[in-house]
């Protein structure tokens, strides 16, 4: 079984089927060998067990409309944040001579 859904962490993985098993909200997860023994639950609905929908498209990010908006800010700024050293203010300070000690005080444990 594979994972076909491009949005999915494990997109491209293919995996051995253990079995399918429904949840209390109806939905169907596949179970599937992993690694060391270890066992992983994927809804089928991201797994090529599932017929594909109709809106099964690869999800950008952003929209069209985002990224026109993007680009037109983008190129509108062109040029506008020239860097001087003069005019950002003083340089940082140099580092201190003192020396942090290399082992990091223990853990409260949470």
């Amino acid at each position: 079984m594979e994972v076909i859904d491009s949005g999915h962490p494990l997109y491209g993985r293919r995996f051995h089927l253990i079995s399918i098993d429904t949840v209390s909200c109806g939905e169907s997860l596949a179970r599937v060998k992993y690694r060391f023994g270890l066992t992983l639950l994927l809804p089928v609905g991201v797994t090529d067990l599932e017929p594909p929908r109709v809106s099964r498209t690869i999800r950008a990010k952003l929209s069209v409309d985002a990224v026109n908006d993007l680009i037109a800010v983008a190129e509108g700024s062109e040029g506008a944040c020239l860097s001087s050293l003069k005019m950002s203010g003083k340089p940082s300070r140099r580092h201190s001579a003192e020396q942090l000690p290399t082992i990091s005080p223990p853990s409260c444990g949470r």
